[in-house]
């Protein structure tokens, strides 16, 4: 018993010893040295789908040609959504409960 541990020991040591080289060598021949990016802007600049100038935001009309198109909501009219939707949905899981009750 104590010689199958032993030996078990030994295989586990080799193992350890070949997978350290192994990555040890495959580090030093993948390394790949990192390309700096620079960008010039962080803001991406959006274009108007109808008369193709750019835009500062899509939250105003185009000042070219007027285009309305899509103009996402405020921030506060999602949180007075949420809430509604809140009180609606646990209106429902009341309702569904009391029913099966």
């Amino acid at each position: 018993m104590a010689k199958n541990k032993k030996i078990e020991q030994e295989k586990l040591q080799e193992f350890f010893d070949e997978t350290s080289k192994t990555n040890n060598e495959s580090k030093d021949d993948t390394f790949i040295e990192p390309k700096i990016v620079e960008s010039k802007s962080f803001s991406k600049p959006y274009q108007c789908p109808s008369c193709h100038k750019s835009l500062a935001s899509r939250k105003e009309p185009c000042k070219h040609c007027g285009y309305k198109g899509y103009i996402p909501m405020s921030d506060e009219q999602i949180k007075r959504i949420r809430f509604v939707l809140f009180f609606v949905i646990l209106a429902v899981a009341i309702v569904v409960y009391i029913v099966t009750r």
